[in-house]
């Protein structure tokens, strides 16, 4: 072959892969900011109804794909008759389909209506009775156009159904009129108008022979049997976290859920836009060199692949929450970053496993597609029931990870033994054994076993600790008359050194005898005193308080009036002083450690710090220690939530008012001027020793550094600033230096 003839070969494969990208792109994009518009003009519990409705309307397309497209597409090379009625009996096998599927629903709907069902699901479900024929037409015609490599033709069908879907559901969520109902409504309008355009323009290329269809579906259905029950195997592996999480969370659960899948489903452009022409590129590998060419270009896909979703994980780990936080307002869709990050995994493995399924599929073994998907969902099922009970959204994700693995894994084993022979390398999975140890710190406390009465959760995870909460299955007490504690399960960091964790045992101690059950400016102040402390493994037991976050009540700022925030801080200003007229240093003071209960007008302090030697600023003056190295390392930490707060610039003002207005509130309580001023020089000496401290390095995470340490700089000076002028303290001459 010249080498004109190679470029001209390269750029055509160039020109075909990226324009399949670039449709997948468009898709998915259009997938992704409908569930944007829903959550946005609608509550978590319509985007779970319109997850639940999408799963089943994306489970006909699938049936469809294995049943008639893709038949199609392989048997090209071996049509019966004429490829215009090859192609016309594909079509009207197409129109059976959307018959069968608007019975099947139809019956389903009724079936709902008649057991009692949330009406809204029953709604849902009379929706797809229409939106189900005419996503079916679209999807046909796309497949239709990458079966014949016409990558164009399908881009240009999916831009008008994108163009139109979204502009009915910005239309909708303007006018007032968003449900999951009327989403669905518009996905459909949208693929009826593209849908039958396109067939009237292509009307040329099918030649329908209603006498002559039985052969072609008695050929479809040898092949597509096989396709169908992988499809439907896929199809359960897929959308069964969501089913499990509706029926034993609810629908709220589901759109958490749901929210957090689309932040990785920004690959989907990438991984689906290429997985549309494996399956017709694996066919003409095969045709043209056999299997050794099959087996060279499936692995060459699987390792791009492997390696683009390695690099998208990355950045999912790094900014998938700021990202989450950024499109989904409320607090319901806050702190799940543990779980994007998890699901984006399981992208990952299901993109390497991507290709076997291609070459399988074209040397004519589904079976073996079959078996590795049923395994793949067995597994799914078992790990997502029990996860889920255990943990939640995070319980689904991993069960979601393991089956994908699992499928991927063994779809590759059956492709390797097939063409040729391959000693696959094992990815083992590994469970987490961090919820084991906070059981076993449990055990000893209780001097009772885990007879699987207990249901174990994970609160939260900090740089020294993991947070859990155990509870009771049958709200029985777990000890005395707790139903529910909180462990704390130090990191092998912080387990060196014991002796820190007994002063953190006793500073507790202390804290709740100073202050808990006491009543500040119109709010209950709580203090959870430490139980047990446990020395293998390290941990802490704690009783369970109520409330939420003060940082996530101040990011959703939800029901939050200024006058109750004022309140709330000048509580917590007049409790912290208290605690420093006994000597007693938080370490850790700061908006996530302080729990609010707006109901009930609780504050509960929790999780008192383990403070670095850095903390203390040794090299300060201790003329107001305690109280200047915990008002200072609580501005310090507001004013480096830079990440946390980007998209949100509300709950930005709302954390740095709040910080300010505790720290007035101990210079109010201070009398003479120059007790104030020197007060004011401490808490800025040592939120400058903590500016310091932060990391710079010729890396991109130290030039981030450099960044936050100015923004966090001029954060503190201002806030310093108008203290003093408001208390007639002079500037110090160092509020406006930036470090």
């Amino acid at each position: 072959m010249s080498w004109a003839s190679r470029l001209h070969t390269a750029w055509n494969t160039w020109q075909t892969h990226t324009l399949a990208v670039t449709d997948q792109a468009i898709v998915s994009g259009a997938s992704f900011l409908t569930t944007i518009l829903i959550a946005r003009w609608t509550f978590p519990s319509e985007l779970g109804l319109y997850s639940i409705g999408i799963s089943l309307l994306i489970s006909s397309l699938a049936i469809q794909e294995s049943l008639i497209s893709l038949p199609y597409t392989i048997q090209q090379g071996q049509p019966i008759g004429t490829r215009a009625e090859h192609a016309g009996s594909a079509l009207a096998l197409c129109g059976l389909m959307s018959a069968l599927a608007i019975v099947v629903v139809a019956v389903t709907a009724l079936g709902l209506s008649a057991g009692s069902a949330v009406p809204e699901l029953v709604a849902v479900t009379w929706a797809l009775v229409g939106v189900v024929p005419f996503a079916l037409l679209r999807e046909f015609g796309r497949r239709f156009a990458f079966a014949h490599l016409h990558v164009t033709q399908a881009l240009i069908l999916d831009l008008a159904v994108a163009t139109m879907q979204l502009g009915a559901l910005s239309w909708l969520g303007w006018t007032g009129r968003m449900s999951a109902v009327t989403a669905l409504a518009a996905i459909g309008a949208a693929c009826a108008l593209t849908g039958i355009g396109w067939l009237y323009l292509v009307r040329g290329s099918f030649t329908i022979r209603v006498g002559q269809l039985r052969e072609p579906l008695k050929q479809s259905w040898s092949l597509g049997k096989w396709l169908f029950a992988t499809q439907l195997t896929l199809l359960v592996k897929g959308y069964i976290t969501f089913w499990l999480l509706a029926w034993i969370d609810g629908t709220t659960a589901t759109g958490v859920y749901t929210a957090c899948m689309t932040i990785v489903l920004f690959s989907n452009p990438l991984t689906m836009g290429l997985c549309n022409i494996l399956t017709p590129r694996a066919a003409l590998a095969l045709t043209e060199g056999g299997g050794a060419r099959l087996r060279r270009e499936s692995i060459r896909d699987s390792l791009l692949l492997g390696a683009a979703m390695t690099l998208f994980c990355a950045a999912v780990l790094l900014a998938g929450e700021d990202v989450m936080r950024l499109l989904y307002h409320g607090k319901e869709y806050a702190g799940h970053g543990h779980t994007i990050t998890v699901l984006a995994l399981a992208l990952l493995a299901s993109a390497v496993g991507m290709p076997a399924t291609s070459a399988l599929t074209s040397i004519g073994r589904p079976d073996a597609i079959f078996c590795a998907g049923l395994f793949a969902v067995i597994v799914t099922v078992v790990l997502v029931w029990c996860l889920v009970v255990q943990w939640g959204l995070v319980g689904a994700a991993y069960g979601f990870l393991a089956g994908n693995v699992a499928g991927a894994a063994l779809r590759w084993v059956a492709l390797l033994a097939l063409v040729p022979r391959r000693s696959p390398e094992a990815n083992p999975m590994s469970s987490d054994p961090i919820s084991a140890m906070a059981i076993r710190a449990l055990e000893q406390f209780t001097r009772n076993s885990n007879d699987g009465g207990w249901i174990i959760e994970k609160l939260d995870q900090g740089v020294q600790a993991n947070i859990f909460v155990v509870r009771s299955k049958t709200q029985q007490p777990i000890w005395q008359t707790y139903r529910s504690l909180v462990i704390k399960v130090y990191k092998p960091a912080a387990a060196t050194n014991i002796e820190r964790v007994r002063e953190q045992f006793d500073s507790l101690s202390r804290l709740h005898a100073a202050m808990d059950g006491s009543t500040i400016n119109g709010w209950k102040i709580s203090a959870p005193a430490p139980l047990y402390l446990c020395e293998s493994p390290l941990a802490l037991v704690m009783p369970m308080v109520s409330g939420q976050k003060l940082t996530l009540l101040l990011e959703t700022n939800d029901n939050v009036a200024p006058e109750l925030l004022e309140t709330a801080a000048r509580a917590v200003g007049i409790t912290m002083a208290r605690c420093w007229s006994i000597g007693l240093l938080h370490g850790d003071l700061c908006v996530d450690n302080i729990l609010c209960d707006i109901v009930t007008r609780d504050l509960s302090f929790v999780d008192l710090g383990v403070p670095d030697n850095s903390f203390f600023c040794d090299d300060i003056a201790k003329r107001w220690y305690p109280a200047s190295r915990d008002l200072a390392y609580m501005l310090y930490a507001t004013a480096v939530r830079v990440k946390s707060t980007i998209g949100n610039p509300g709950a930005c003002l709302l954390q740095q008012v709040f910080a300010e207005n505790v720290v007035r509130t101990c210079i109010e309580m201070i009398g003479p001027f120059e007790e104030k001023q020197w007060l004011l020089d401490e808490i800025h000496a040592c939120a400058r020793a903590h500016l310091k401290s932060v990391d710079l390095s010729l890396s991109p995470r130290g030039l981030w550094h450099v960044l936050l340490r100015r923004v966090a700089s001029r954060r503190i000076d201002r806030l310093l600033a108008r203290l003093r002028t408001d208390s007639g303290v002079p500037s110090d001459g160092h509020d406006a230096h930036v470090f």
